[in-house]
């Protein structure tokens, strides 16, 4: 018998979707001969999952009284469902249980809730939506086509005021040890603000003084993607509703460093001396910040600044930063050319801030979305965030609160971990699932305080 071909097909071809806006496709079913079927089906599945497994000491006594202690394997995972929906598409009606030989199309579309997180994929852990075809057939495998998406929020930078707020560290010790004390060295440390998207650039502005006797020689800088994962001994399973869940007993916690982007770079400063430079680190295609309506994972974002010497002990100083990835860069520090001012639009400024030595940074509650507007009062016709039809389709919401997007023009890229990031059930589709984020190209640089080029 001919191969039956199932497929599912979507309306957005990036496969890039946004909380609180429609998945809309087809199914179709290709067959060249009769096909038993009984009802055709389409599932939309979305979760977060983390597993991993420890090992702990067990006492044990054997036939003699003796205690001895052996390594016993313990499981702790945790899954919270953020959406579980079945809905028919076909079904047979004459009591024939068959589908004559040709092509047939389902269309369907289904809204998804407004307050779920990002699509990730991590080491302990991952968030995952997916859509299922499946035909039942009698007295048969039923045949079934899954196909992963990626769910991206508008996390929209200009309406968080604490994105736009600079950040400043500074660090000093002494360098050497014991009787071999050579003085102190010092750095100073500044980025222009708090949040940043994909594909924008980070800089990084160092004042160096060197109070040692020993030259300073390198200085290192990278972003690091902090990720944390909670999960129950034994297991647990949620169903979310926005609440908390770490209440729950036999609670452990997993973290997980990976490498966004790094550069070094060798310099000299001498003894007595001190050295002003920016270095500029662009950011690749990652998930955004994720510590809203994701109670077992977060992924939040580290600036790590090293100043190295010549000295044998203790030879370096380090300064770290928290910053916030979003999905919309900041209007206010753009040209005009990406898009017109909009007098809707109240301006936002930046806002003090309480230092936040990698303790990441927090949005507020609701991050993303701002109140309804008032009856009677100028919409805020912000220019569409692309990828959602023009501003032909409605604005996601979530609750009373209405999402307004606006960006200048970007492309969807696969997360910059590729197949490698996608480690738990890896054999749960055709192939490991790779997330798409919002990248922002050729976004100018925003540093007013830069120092001046050497």
């Amino acid at each position: 018998m001919p191969d039956t071909e199932l497929l599912v097909e979507f309306d957005q071809p990036q496969e890039v979707f946004f909380p609180g806006q429609p998945i809309s496709g087809r199914v179709i079913l290709i067959t060249e001969e009769k096909y038993k079927a009984r009802a055709v089906n389409i599932k939309f599945e979305g979760c977060a999952k983390t597993d991993w497994d420890d090992h702990e000491s067990v006492r044990r006594v054997d036939a003699e009284g003796k205690a001895h202690y052996v390594q016993q394997r313990v499981n702790y995972s945790a899954n919270v469902k953020y959406l579980e929906s079945t809905a028919l598409l076909w079904a047979c009606r004459d009591g024939t249980n068959e589908l004559a030989a040709g092509k047939y199309v389902w269309p369907f579309s289904y809204n998804l809730p407004a307050n779920i997180p990002p699509s990730f994929e991590g080491k302990y852990g991952y968030i995952r939506y997916s859509v299922t075809a499946e035909v039942d057939r009698p007295w048969r495998f039923d045949k079934a086509k899954k196909r992963c998406i990626t769910v991206s929020p508008l996390l929209d930078l200009n309406i968080l005021p604490h994105a736009m707020t600079p950040l400043h560290d500074e660090a000093s010790d002494t360098v050497g040890c014991c009787c071999f004390k050579k003085g102190y060295l010092e750095m100073r440390v500044d980025i222009p603000k708090t949040g940043f998207v994909p594909g924008e650039t980070v800089p990084i502005n160092l004042h160096i003084l060197n109070h040692s006797s020993v030259p300073v020689t390198e200085v290192k800088a990278k972003i690091l993607q902090q990720c944390k994962f909670v999960a129950f001994r034994h297991g647990n399973t949620f169903d979310f509703t926005g609440e908390s869940l770490m209440a729950h007993s036999a609670r452990e916690q997993k973290q997980d460093m990976n490498a966004v982007i790094k550069q070094t770079q060798a310099l000299t400063v001498a003894p007595s001396n001190e050295h002003k430079l920016a270095l500029e680190l662009r950011l690749p295609s990652v998930t955004p910040t994720i510590n809203q309506n994701s109670p077992i994972i977060t992924v939040e974002y580290l600036v790590q600044i090293s100043v190295d010497t010549t000295s044998t002990f203790s030879s370096d100083i380090d300064c770290e930063m928290s910053v916030l990835i979003g999905t919309v860069p900041i209007r206010q520090y753009l040209p005009p050319a990406y898009y017109p001012p909009n007098p809707a639009l109240p301006p936002v400024m930046p806002t003090p801030m309480p230092p936040q030595i990698g303790g990441g940074v927090a949005p507020p509650p609701g991050y993303g979305f701002v109140p309804p507007q008032p009856e009677g009062s100028v919409p805020m016709n912000a220019p569409p965030y692309p990828g959602v039809g023009g501003g032909a389709e409605p604005l996601p919401s979530k609750g009373d609160a209405v999402v307004i997007p606006s960006a200048p023009p970007l492309s969807y890229q696969d997360s910059m971990y590729g197949t490698g990031g996608t480690q738990l059930n890896t054999d749960e589709n055709e192939k490991p699932f790779v997330p798409k984020y919002p990248v922002f190209n050729d976004l100018p640089v925003y540093n007013p305080s830069a120092p001046p080029p050497e």
